[in-house]
C-alpha cells in the first residue's frame, strides 16, 4: 500500500518513513512526546502525585544504602520488590532525582508503545501503525509515566508477555512459550495482579500446542517451559514468604483492599454511608480482632492481612448482593470512561472535594454533587475529558465488533482479559486501574480506523 500522490512532498516523504520503519518511528515519537511532558513538570512534587509513590521512593532509598540492602529487602512483604530495585539502582547510579526516573521510565513506556504497536501488526500493518501512533498520544500512559509508580515497568512487561502469547497462539513454539513466561514472570514481579491469569495460561498453551503440534508431549513441554520462566522470577519471594512467613502469596495487599477499599465502597452503594466512615470503622474492628489475638502491628504481615481478610468477608457478609453487582458495574462504567486528565499532577494540584467522599449512594448521585454543587476547574476539566473519552470507546467498542467478525478467538482473549482487570478492580476506580488494558483497548481503536484507511483496498487481513 503506498501512500496518497495528493500528500505535499515533505508530509509524502514523511508518511513514507514512517511506513517503511513503523516501529522505530512509534518509538521516537512516544519517546519524544513524554520527554516533553517530563520537561514541563516543574518541581519534584510533581512525580509523586499518587501516596503510593512515597512509599516507593522511600523503600528505594534503604534499598541505595549498602548496609540496609538486605534487611530492606527481606523485610519487603507490601509490595513487589523490582520496581523499588530498579529505583534504587537508578538512585545509586544519578542520585535522589525523580525526574531522571521518569526519563528512563519515558524511554520504557516508548518501548511499551513499540509493542503495542507489533501486537496490532499482527491484525494488519495499518492496525499496528495506528495502534502505535494511538499509544504514543495516549494521555494514560503518558501522564502515569512520568509518576513514581509500578505501573510503566509492569505495563512494558505485560504488553511484551501479549504479544509473546499472540505469537505463540499463531505458531506454538517452545522459545515464544518460554519468552512469554518470562515476561509474565517480570510483570508479576512488579504487580502481583497478573498471577492468575499466568496460572491460567498455562493450561491454554498445553491445549493450543496440541492442537497445532498434535504430540501431547512437546504440547507438555512448552507448558511446562512457561510455567518455570513465569515462575522463576518470583520464586525467592515465594520461598522467602513461605519459610519466614509461612504463606505462599506473593504480598499482604489482600486484606488492605478488602477491608479498606471494596467493603467501604459497597457499603456507600448499599447504604449511602460515607466512603471515611467505613474505613474508620473497619479499621476499629482490625484493631480490636488484632488485640483479642493478642497480636501487634509488628507481627506477621500475613498473618495480619489474614485478620483484614476476616473482618471484611464478615462485614461483606451483611451487605446485599446488589450492592456487589451495582458498584462493579458502577466502577468499571468509571475505570473505562476516567479520563487520564484526573492523573495528571498539575490537575491533581487543582483545588477538589474528594469524589470518595462525596455523599450519595449512587454513582449518578455522586456525580451530580460533584460536579453541580461544588462547581470548580477541577470539575470543568474532569467534563471536558469524559466528552473527550466518548469517541475513543465508540472506536474500541466498533473493534471488538469488528474482530470478532474477523477473528473470533481473538475477540474471545481479547474480551476475557478486559473482563478480569475489570472485575479484579470492582469498584475502586482510577484511571490507573485501565492501564493494564490498554494495549488491547488500543489495538481495539484502531482496528476501525485501519479498516477506514484500507478503503477500496479491502479489509486487513486475519491474524
Amino acid at each position: 500500500m503506498t501512500a496518497s500522490p495528493a500528500l505535499p512532498p515533505g508530509r509524502l516523504r514523511c508518511w513514507l518513513l514512517v511506513r517503511s520503519h513503523p516501529l522505530p518511528a512509534v518509538f521516537l515519537i512516544a519517546v519524544v512526546v513524554r520527554l516533553i511532558n517530563v520537561s514541563l513538570l516543574e518541581s519534584d512534587n510533581a512525580f509523586f502525585a499518587e501516596w503510593d509513590a512515597y512509599g516507593y521512593w522511600f523503600a528505594s532509598a534503604n534499598l541505595a544504602k549498602p548496609d540496609l540492602f538486605w534487611p530492606t529487602l527481606v523485610s519487603m512483604t507490601d509490595r513487589m520488590p523490582l520496581y523499588p530495585l530498579l529505583l534504587a539502582a537508578v538512585r545509586s547510579v544519578f542520585g535522589d532525582l525523580p525526574r531522571t526516573v521518569a526519563l528512563i521510565q519515558a524511554a520504557i513506556d516508548a518501548g511499551t508503545c513499540t509493542l503495542i504497536a507489533a501486537l496490532g501488526a499482527l491484525i494488519s500493518p495499518l492496525t499496528g501503525l495506528i495502534a502505535g501512533m494511538i499509544a504514543a498520544a495516549s494521555a494514560t500512559l503518558i501522564v502515569l509515566s512520568s509518576q513514581i509508580l509500578t505501573d510503566t515497568v509492569s505495563l512494558f512487561f505485560f504488553t511484551a508477555m501479549l504479544l509473546a502469547g499472540t505469537r505463540f497462539l499463531l505458531s506454538p513454539s517452545v522459545w515464544l512459550a518460554g519468552l512469554a513466561g518470562l515476561a509474565g514472570g517480570l510483570a508479576l514481579l512488579t504487580r502481583p495482579a497478573i498471577a492468575p491469569l499466568l496460572i491460567a495460561a498455562v493450561p491454554v498453551i498445553f491445549v493450543v500446542a496440541n492442537m497445532r503440534w498434535r504430540k501431547m508431549a512437546r504440547a507438555l513441554a512448552a507448558s511446562m517451559v512457561f510455567a518455570a520462566a513465569a515462575t522463576a522470577p518470583v520464586a525467592p519471594v515465594l520461598l522467602r514468604n513461605a519459610a519466614q512467613f509461612g504463606s505462599i502469596a506473593l504480598t499482604e495487599q489482600s486484606g488492605e483492599h478488602l477491608a479498606f477499599w471494596i467493603v467501604p465502597l459497597v457499603a456507600q452503594r448499599a447504604w449511602g454511608i460515607p466512603y471515611e466512615t467505613s474505613v474508620e470503622r473497619m479499621q476499629e474492628l482490625y484493631r480490636q480482632r488484632l488485640a483479642e489475638r493478642g497480636l501487634s502491628e509488628e507481627s506477621n504481615p500475613f498473618l495480619r492481612a489474614s485478620i483484614k481478610v476476616e473482618v471484611a468477608r464478615e462485614a461483606m457478609a451483611r451487605l446485599p448482593p446488589a450492592a456487589f453487582v451495582e458498584s462493579w458495574l458502577e466502577g468499571m462504567a468509571v475505570n473505562l470512561a476516567a479520563p487520564a486528565l484526573l492523573a495528571d499532577p498539575r490537575v491533581r494540584a487543582l483545588p477538589k472535594p474528594s469524589f470518595y467522599g462525596t455523599p450519595g449512594a449512587s454513582l449518578w448521585q455522586r456525580m451530580r454533587i460533584y460536579f453541580f454543587e461544588q462547581p470548580g476547574l477541577y470539575q470543568a476539566l474532569l467534563a471536558i475529558g469524559l466528552a473527550a473519552m466518548l469517541p475513543y470507546l465508540v472506536l474500541e467498542a466498533i473493534g471488538f465488533y469488528q474482530l470478532a467478525r474477523l477473528q473470533p478467538w481473538a475477540a474471545v482473549f481479547a474480551g476475557a482479559l478486559l473482563a478480569y482487570f475489570l472485575l479484579l478492580s470492582g469498584p475502586v476506580a482510577s484511571p490507573k486501574y485501565r492501564l493494564p488494558m490498554e494495549p488491547v483497548l488500543i489495538v481495539l481503536a484502531a482496528i476501525p480506523l485501519a479498516r477506514l484507511g484500507e478503503g477500496k483496498r479491502g479489509a486487513p487481513q486475519a491474524i
